[in-house]
């Protein structure tokens, strides 16, 4: 029997639990009931005594960061009769910062881990497995249904996901101004991977725009279809070194880096590099797209896409944009597992851990405080119902704010910012429902018995695949060939079968 099949039947077993009113067991209110407005209501679990350590992202750290701090601890005291310890870190403190904490068994409950580093977490016993506290996660497991188990490496549940998008399409966000200058619209493209003459649609619009206006930089940025965006085309199962082709509907593993299709990506991005529309200095640059579109000079980037892209890309770039679709959804495991949120061994009492981690997934409250801020303050509800700045505040004056919602337990419970349509989490769901899965959906990779492999094989492609992806090559097939000489140099054959043999106990497993 899988363990996916065991842990809901383990679900089952606790409503049925509750309906027939076993409430004096040890496991008793470890979910608390909910109100009206879907809080946990007032004294449904007893944390008196404990505090939860919560490390959570941050865009940066506002003004009112200790406002939220005391609001968040106080509406833990009210629910849960616990109290909490915010522990906010960028991306770049996170990167630095983490794994010295977790090394050292500092103070620490409930953290974001990211899938490149579940093995070492788990070989260095820095996490614990909640598969052996699943009997406290009842909203959490309701809350993600199949989801919920897509943390699972062998038999250790890492942690769970965020509700977000369930899948990484490519697309082309491109500022709508300059666009219309030119003469087209959105609707006038319709770019696929089934025909890839379709390309050549951006290649007009391209020139256009480099006609009227040549100190335009047409596609600039750090993606490409065929490097950072490559994994929407194929489930890369973690990484790029084995995939499952034809958007993960392969079960053999495969060399990704000599398909027609890589070569053909590349290809595509060697004739606009050759063209002058890419930036010269591509390869060598750091800068995302956002960045480089919010200069002033910048027509397009390459990025994932979901739902609501036009308004997020609106306040990271200052311009109205478009997006052009560059491939379908795929539904895989490294879509939803990418970062989960994980309990680490330092944690005091994992009981009360479990109980607050499960909690996080669900109160609306917590959500919005920790995307938004305080209310009243920092946001307010418009005549929509979309959380908004208040009057007289902006994003230079807001003491708090950090649009962070996908990387936060459930930003479905919390409210959407305004200029998204009321129902935008509506389309979410309707978005990831229609997904087609990869036939590897729910398999993680062990790297550990590879690691070895696969860090001397990261170093080979920071070597060739971005200056391959970009086109910035003088001979584009020697190229790949020298490249992937390289990779197998690398050990990527002892990587791909050690992918394959767990790919197919997964699939013998969960047929």
């Amino acid at each position: 029997m899988s363990k996916r099949i065991i842990s809901l039947l383990i679900v089952l077993v606790l409503v049925v639990g509750m309906f027939a009113g076993c409430g004096t067991g040890s496991n008793s209110g470890s979910t608390p009931n909910k109100d009206n407005d879907g809080n946990a209501e007032t004294g449904k679990i007893d944390g008196e005594g404990y505090t939860v350590n919560y490390l959570y992202m941050v865009a940066q750290e506002g003004a009112n960061q200790q406002k939220v701090a005391e609001a968040i601890d106080a509406l833990a005291m009210e629910e849960l009769n616990m109290h909490v310890n915010l522990i906010p870190m960028t991306f770049g403190t996170y990167m630095s910062q983490l794994a010295p904490m977790l090394a050292a068994n500092e103070p620490l409950d409930i953290f974001p881990a990211m899938s490149s580093s579940f093995a070492t977490y788990i070989e260095s016993q820095y996490v614990v497995n909640l598969a052996d506290y699943l009997d406290y996660f009842g909203d959490t497991l309701e809350v993600f249904g199949d989801d919920a188990y897509c943390g699972y490496i062998g038999d250790f549940l890492v942690g769970f996901s965020q509700m977000k998008e369930r899948g990484y399409p490519t697309g082309m966000v491109v500022r709508k101004d300059l666009m219309e200058e030119a003469g087209f619209s959105v609707e006038d493209f319709n770019v696929t991977t089934d025909d890839y003459s379709t390309f050549e649609q951006i290649d007009e619009l391209f020139a256009k725009v480099k006609e009227l206006h040549p100190e335009i930089i047409c596609l600039d940025g750090t993606t490409i279809m065929a490097a950072g965006a490559g994994s929407s085309y194929v489930d890369n199962m973690g990484d790029d070194f084995g995939v499952l082709e034809n958007y993960g509907q392969a079960t053999k593993v495969t060399n990704y880096f000599e398909s027609d299709q890589f070569r053909t990506l590349c290809d595509i991005a060697k004739r606009w590099f050759d063209a002058g529309y890419v930036s010269q200095d591509i390869v060598v640059n750091q800068d995302s797209g956002e960045t480089k579109m919010r200069a002033g000079n910048c027509l397009s980037f390459v990025c994932y896409v979901k739902p609501n892209t036009n308004v997020e890309k609106l306040a990271q770039t200052s311009y109205e944009t478009e997006v052009i679709s560059l491939g379908n959804a795929m539904k895989s495991t490294n879509a939803v597992n990418a970062v989960m949120f994980s309990m680490a061994n330092a944690a005091k009492d994992k009981t009360k851990a479990a109980q607050f981690m499960n909690w996080t997934f669900t109160s609306q409250k917590f959500n919005d405080l920790i995307n938004w801020g305080i209310e009243g303050e920092d946001w307010v509800l418009d005549d929509q119902g979309l959380a908004a700045y208040p009057d007289g505040v902006d994003a230079t004056s807001v003491g708090y704010h950090n649009d962070f919602g996908w990387i936060y337990p459930n930003q479905f419970a919390g409210h959407p910012w305004t200029g998204n349509p009321t129902d935008i989490w509506d389309q979410y769901r309707t978005y990831n429902g229609a997904m087609e899965k990869s036939k590897a959906f729910g398999f993680t990779f062990n790297s550990t018995p590879v690691a070895n492999e696969e860090a001397t094989l990261v170093s080979v492609s920071d070597q060739y695949l971005k200056s391959l992806a970009f086109g910035a090559v003088d001979d584009l097939d020697a190229s790949i060939a020298e490249f992937n000489n390289a990779l197998y140099g690398a050990g990527l054959q002892k990587v791909m079968d050690e992918k394959q043999k767990q790919l197919d106990e997964f699939l013998a497993n969960n047929g």
